[in-house]
């Protein structure tokens, strides 16, 4: 049985700017980022301020609400990357690297795109997240085992900051460097089943991998 094993993503800090943040600790699988609130700088928000902020409330897929500054651990040496914090479907948001990945939206689904491989490439390497049917997340990630004709790694493990639980399939099409690789998270909240499908290929893997798992980690539901 092949592993896709899980790149070190080691996300050490994060400061976010218009956004309420939480962090939980690392479970091994996925690693969540830690996020505190950028520091008060004394002086009350302006009008226009406030404005803005009860603008981005309640905005639809793909809205911008706010920047991340990701501190991520790359090579050995730490590595700050922007990350812009966008809403999702039914009261999730994320966050990416708008400088290294497309996004594309609707009420069903959000796509992050990378742009060395876009969606115009032979294999292209995205992130996306999507609403699914099905009895329940064993169901469907039995479905998907059956449906990918390949060996897989089928296993229970925690994602997103809130650390949901989600049934991880992995497989590789190929050994190649050109062989589709694809790792499956389906999980429910509040009554919602979602898929997370992080598609690449062997020879991208190395670089692209780590950085699909920290889109992954910063996922977050409201759950006020």
């Amino acid at each position: 049985m092949r592993r896709r094993a899980l790149l070190p993503c080691f996300v050490l800090a994060a400061v976010l700017y218009g956004c309420h943040g939480g962090a939980g600790d690392d479970t091994g699988e996925v690693s969540i980022p830690e996020v505190r609130q950028a520091e008060e700088s004394g002086n009350e928000n302006s009008p226009a301020e406030e404005q803005q902020a009860s603008v981005i409330t309640g905005t639809e897929p793909g809205a911008v609400l706010g920047e991340e500054e990701v501190i991520l651990m790359q090579e050995g040496e730490t590595v700050p990357v922007a990350y812009s914090r966008i809403q999702g479907m039914e009261g999730f948001t994320i966050a990416y690297d708008p400088e290294s990945f497309t996004m594309e939206a609707s009420e069903q689904e959000l796509c992050f795109y990378a742009d060395s491989y876009g969606p115009d490439s032979e294999t292209p390497v995205f992130v996306k997240i999507s609403e699914s049917e099905g009895a329940s997340a064993e169901s469907l990630a039995e479905q998907y085992t059956v449906d990918s004709n390949e060996e897989c790694l089928v296993e229970e493990v925690t994602i997103g900051e809130g650390e949901y639980p989600a049934i991880w399939v992995s497989y590789a099409e190929g050994t190649d460097s050109n062989s589709r690789t694809c790792d499956l998270y389906i999980f429910r909240y509040n009554e919602k089943l979602y898929t997370v499908q992080m598609d690449c290929f062997v020879e991208a893997y190395e670089e692209m991998g780590a950085v699909q798992e920290s889109i992954l980690s910063t996922l977050r539901f409201d759950e006020g």
